[in-house]
């Protein structure tokens, strides 16, 4: 179940209804105090029914009531409500007129006991309403109907068959309907309460992870992760006189599969390995050692930027292992808090990819790092004025007041050494960088070029993913300068034949086949053979072709660690020799056909014709 639409109205600093439709991945952005923390509070209190006090509505409002309606498009999943037939929301016309579910919840700040009221928006039939009926008034409207409601053999329509031949009838005689909110009691035994019941527990559960939240392996929500792995040791698997062996064990596996995380993200300097200290009377703790480190340092000791990452490497985790479970949304306050730059973006696309797990994620930040790497279509722009919030999204974003108001600045490079550059090679992310410079060197010490990027006076700038706030900007530079330039992206093509959806973009911005072009394959780990991994000294098994998303591959692979996870281009690209490079740019040795010489010589002839 994913969340389609938020409203919300009265909360904390919102007097007036805002509106937002979230996207699989949302990243809520703006200055700070603007309120982007608010609307992951307001997911919150809806799914997780978190505390509510007086203090939580707005104080210019004048009014006592909160609201927050959210529009869910969800799988029609089986049910049961009032009686013993399956049936779905669907069939029990149970959805808003776009076909979701929409619930509302209010709050009473001004009761002594401030409880919430479900609302949902539902079909409502004018003058015969049949939806909330129990079995007696459906049995009575149909006899006032004239619809029969026993069987040939005497037997009862159930209450599902009853309704669906009420919907019959009001079809055929053309009854009037509306979309309505009607209130779903949360006590007694109605079929409106039972419907409650339903839907409560259909609704996916919020993890939140605050901007406040603790930073140690004391947290509550690690210390019972953990102990709960212990106690199902402890109640199914082990036997008593190994018990501490086998826990330790058991939560070092865990731990593990935290440290790889961690290492996907930080640098080659600081990658760490752990170890759990396990004692009944105490905590579990965990202790870490970093390649620079001189000893084993707990967790509670590192600095608030590893304790960070650490936690949010234990969420990607238990995304991960409860991969099954896609009714989980997950809310991130800040993450980039207290991280180097390069630490953030790489900490951003970790949670991105969350996405591809079916996962749908909101990130707030006011980081021109996280930003800059954002597309529109995934932003949230968040403003205030007049103490009232405006709220902007896709076509409505003015990139240029996004760029203004966070600071984003362009690749530094494209000023540094402006003057000794003869022309601009823009390329997608360092990623891309690393091999296409890599790539150039072996094609040199083969003979196949006479000079490297470098010496041509070609500079190679990551600008960010097409639609990124980034590449934007960096694009809007490039224009200015009085250099030529050539922009490759990823072709982010599923197949030979699909359609690149970055050229298109491109192209939309008033790019030319001369100015742009995108990789044949998906992307540049792509050119990575698969055979590379076997040839190693400890080989590695995996397999991916042309079209796959070898960096996903990668990161779900067991040997993720080893292979790089994400950053497989990082750790492998330079290490692949000309042979190898050659085998997967130009498969059928005809140098017309090899992909880096035509790449190469389009930057040439840039430099030769300026």
């Amino acid at each position: 179940m994913k969340i389609n639409k938020i409203i919300i109205s009265n909360f904390k600093g919102i007097r007036e209804p805002i509106s937002i439709s979230p996207a699989l991945f949302t990243c809520i952005v703006g200055k700070n105090d603007v309120g982007k923390s608010t609307i992951l509070k307001a997911i919150d209190l809806f799914l997780n029914d978190s505390s509510l006090s007086a203090d939580d509505c707005n104080i210019y409002s004048g009014s006592n009531i909160i609201s927050i309606d959210i529009v869910f498009h969800c799988e029609d999943t089986s049910i049961t409500i009032d009686d013993t037939v399956n049936t779905t929301l669907s069939a029990e016309e149970l959805y808003n007129e776009d076909n979701c579910l929409q619930i509302k919840k209010v709050w009473d700040t001004s009761s002594k006991i401030i409880k919430a009221k479900y609302f949902i928006k539902r079909k409502k039939y004018a003058e015969h309403d049949f939806i909330m009926l129990d079995e007696r008034n459906l049995i009575s409207l149909c006899k006032k109907l004239g619809i029969e409601t026993s069987k040939a053999n005497g037997e009862e329509y159930n209450n599902r068959e009853k309704r669906e031949k009420l919907r019959v009838y009001c079809q055929e005689n053309n009854v009037g309907y509306t979309y309505e909110y009607d209130e779903l009691p949360s006590s007694g035994q109605t079929r409106a309460k039972k419907i409650l019941d339903v839907i409560r527990y259909l609704l996916p559960k919020f993890e939140y992870f605050r901007a406040d939240r603790s930073l140690a392996d004391s947290d509550n929500s690690v210390q019972k992760y953990f102990k709960d792995k212990a106690y199902k040791l402890l109640k199914d698997e082990i036997n008593t006189n190994d018990v501490e062996i086998a826990i330790k064990e058991k939560i070092s596996e865990v731990l593990s599969t935290i440290t790889d995380k961690i290492n996907q993200v930080v640098s080659a300097e600081e990658q760490v390995t752990a170890q759990v200290d396990f004692d009944w009377s105490k905590l579990i703790t965990t202790i870490f050692k970093c390649k620079k480190d001189e000893g084993n340092i707990p967790l509670s000791s590192r600095g608030d930027g590893f304790r960070r990452i650490t936690m949010m490497s234990y969420f990607e985790m238990l995304a991960e292992e409860n991969c099954g479970d896609k009714n989980i949304i997950y809310g991130f306050e800040e993450p980039e808090t207290f991280l180097h730059p390069e630490t953030q973006k790489r900490l951003y696309n970790n949670l991105v990819l969350m996405t591809d797990n079916g996962y749908q994620v909101f990130v707030t930040t006011h980081s021109p790092n996280i930003v800059a790497e954002t597309t529109i279509e995934n932003i949230i722009f968040i403003n205030k004025i007049d103490n009232n919030y405006i709220v902007k999204q896709k076509e409505e974003i003015d990139i240029e007041t996004i760029v203004s108001d966070l600071g984003i600045k362009s690749n530094d490079l494209i000023f540094t050494i402006y003057d000794k550059v003869k022309c601009f090679f823009l390329l997608e992310g360092i990623d891309d960088v690393i091999a296409f410079t890599h790539t150039a060197e072996k094609y040199k010490e083969s003979g196949k070029i006479d000079s490297t990027f470098e010496e041509k006076g070609v500079l190679l700038i990551p600008i960010g993913g097409c639609g990124a706030i980034q590449h934007w900007t960096n694009l809007q530079i490039i224009k200015k300068l009085n250099k030529p330039y050539h922009i490759l992206l990823d072709s982010d093509k599923e197949y030979e034949e699909h359609e690149s959806s970055n050229l298109n973009k491109l192209k939309d911005l008033g790019y030319n086949d001369e100015d742009c072009s995108v990789t044949k394959k998906r992307e540049i780990e792509c050119y990575i053979p698969s055979s590379y991994f076997k040839s190693l000294e400890e080989p590695i098994d995996i397999e991916y072709g042309d079209w796959d998303d070898v960096k996903k591959i990668c990161a779900s692979h067991a040997l993720a660690g080893r292979l790089g996870g994400k950053k497989v281009c990082e750790r492998h690209f330079k290490n692949l020799t000309f042979n190898q490079l050659r085998a997967t740019f130009c498969p059928n040795e005809n140098d017309a056909d090899d992909e880096f010489l035509l790449i190469y010589n389009t930057l040439m002839s840039k430099i030769n014709n300026d």
